[in-house]
């Protein structure tokens, strides 16, 4: 029974800790590819969440947005979520989901922006409730302006 018993405290120990890796907060989210020009021709209805976002600080000079590519990640707690871009590739780095307010949690990534070069041309620790999204500002070529747009949410 003496011998037995170790074999059964080491399943416990590993049955524990495969449900706690199970069970590490997931974020699911979208990443829209963004340009913005001076071409007058308004907002993207597919980018309406952004709109108040969109054409102020940094990129209040610019009245066009252009949806350029959307897609989906899901970022688990602590992993690197690296997504290819149109003109590089952006990681998230999914670092707390905090107490909620308003019936929604707080949650916190590191989001890094690397051009096609691989230069690091943003990088931020942001926190947004989940379901809000953020702007992140890319590089600016030929009179244009390259941005990601970033929303996500966790249960």
């Amino acid at each position: 029974m003496n011998r037995l018993l170790p074999a059964f405290v080491m399943l416990a120990m590993i049955s524990l800790a495969s449900r706690a890796r199970a069970e590490a907060p997931t974020a699911k989210c979208t990443v829209l590819e963004v340009q913005a020009t001076h071409e007058k021709k308004g907002v993207d209805p597919k980018l309406e969440k952004f709109k108040s976002k969109l054409g102020k600080g940094i990129l209040g000079g610019y009245d066009t947005f252009k949806l350029l590519r959307e897609q989906s990640v899901s970022a688990e707690q602590q992993k690197p979520a690296t997504v290819d871009l149109v003109n590089g590739k952006l990681t998230l780095l999914f670092k707390d989901k905090m107490g909620a307010q308003g019936g929604r949690f707080r949650l916190r990534f590191e989001v890094d922006l690397d051009n096609k070069a691989g230069k690091r041309v943003a990088s931020s620790i942001v926190t947004f409730d989940s379901g809000d999204g953020i702007t992140i500002g890319g590089e600016e070529k030929d009179g244009a302006a390259y941005l990601v747009a970033l929303t996500c949410s966790a249960p």
